[in-house]
């Protein structure tokens, strides 16, 4: 049991490391891709009242077709909007799509899924998601830099109502977008050490999510199955 223990505090020091490392060489780039967002902003802002439409419209085709990552829009929502709008809107969008995604699979089934879900991706979660049940989906969703927005699609070919798709994969998103917008905030503010710090915040939760996911989802499993003992 030591050396495991030993085993996994080295994981985490590693992932942690190379991660932050990355971080270091990707800001000034990400610094310099959302000064570019400026052009996205006045053309969101450009819509007058009906700007938080148009960016919820956004996010539920991002969800859907578009190949744009969904951090990216947590970053932009909260670029334009702020950390408190700019959450509540991608929140929404990200509802909406998901429950799109999630009922057009249940409707048109795995042929249709097979087709909108890239090979590599349907392979690694389709058994995960169908095997695992609700909790596992919701560590999915709660890890950051998952593909979420196919996971949904895959999800949806489960026996898991949609409701409860839907309640999980929001509330297993929000942290993670909640820091997206966050960062999104402070870069529109030039707050850039805050924004800074939220990303590495960011990574770190990421690297412990990662090591310790086995241990995560069978403590909510064992947690889940005690309390429908109880009842």
């Amino acid at each position: 049991m030591p050396k495991e223990k030993n085993r996994k505090i080295l994981k985490f020091v590693i992932a942690v490391i190379i991660l932050v490392s990355l971080s270091i060489l990707l800001w000034e780039p990400l610094i310099s891709l959302l000064s570019n967002t400026q052009k996205f902003k006045e053309l969101i802002l450009g819509y007058g009242m009906f700007s938080p439409l148009i960016l919820i419209v956004f996010v539920i085709l991002q969800v859907l077709i578009a190949p744009i990552p969904g951090q990216a829009i947590g970053l932009a929502s909260g670029y334009i909007f702020g950390t408190a709008l700019g959450t509540t809107y991608s929140m929404i969008g990200l509802i909406i799509g998901s429950y799109i995604a999630f009922v057009l699979s249940r409707r048109y089934g795995r042929p249709f899924v097979e087709k909108v879900v890239d090979k590599k991706i349907l392979n690694k979660f389709d058994e995960l998601c169908m095997k695992g049940g609700i909790f596992t989906i919701f560590l999915i969703f709660l890890f950051p830099a998952t593909p979420d927005d196919a996971i949904c699609f895959i999800a949806g070919l489960t026996n898991i109502r949609i409701r409860t798709l839907v309640i999980v994969s929001a509330i297993g998103r929000l942290p993670g977008f909640l820091i997206l917008n966050l960062m999104g905030d402070g870069i529109a503010a030039h707050n850039y050490e805050t924004s800074l710090l939220l990303f590495a915040l960011l990574i770190i939760v990421s690297a412990v999510l990662f090591v310790y996911r086995k241990q995560i989802e069978k403590a909510v499993v064992k947690i889940f199955k005690k309390d429908h003992l109880s009842r």
